[in-house]
């Protein structure tokens, strides 16, 4: 059983960290990105460097409808990819959202997979 879509997190502001996930979740080349969001290739780029910098409303905006159009699978990746782009001594709360919707994920599907048993026996 997979987490449902509902429970991805939420994101207030969005800054390079983020949008630099969700750019590796689409699997989206910085140019690729760069023409979907109307902004510049260098704008993108500068996501991996500046990962607390913040980004300008229109593409917050652009941002926003992106990650709603998100399937539960890419949901997933974009967690991954969140992870991987924090520094071990932080964890923000969009990472600690992201995990507990993981570890969650992986209850439900142990205990579906324990209640098939059970009606099969």
């Amino acid at each position: 059983m997979n987490a449902p879509h509902e429970e991805k997190p939420f994101i207030f502001t969005w800054h390079g960290l983020e949008a630099d996930a969700l750019r590796l979740t689409l699997r989206y080349t910085q140019d690729q990105m760069a023409e979907q969001l109307g902004c510049a290739t260098r704008t993108v780029a500068r996501w991996r460097e500046v990962k607390r910098g913040r980004i300008s409303m229109p593409v917050q905006e652009a941002l926003d409808a992106m990650y709603e159009q998100l399937t539960e699978i890419q949901v997933r990746r974009f967690l991954y990819a969140l992870k991987q782009g924090q520094p071990r001594e932080v964890t923000s709360p969009v990472v600690m959202a992201a995990e507990m919707t993981l570890m969650q994920a992986r209850i439900n599907e142990l205990q579906a997979q324990v209640e098939a048993k059970e009606q099969q026996s």
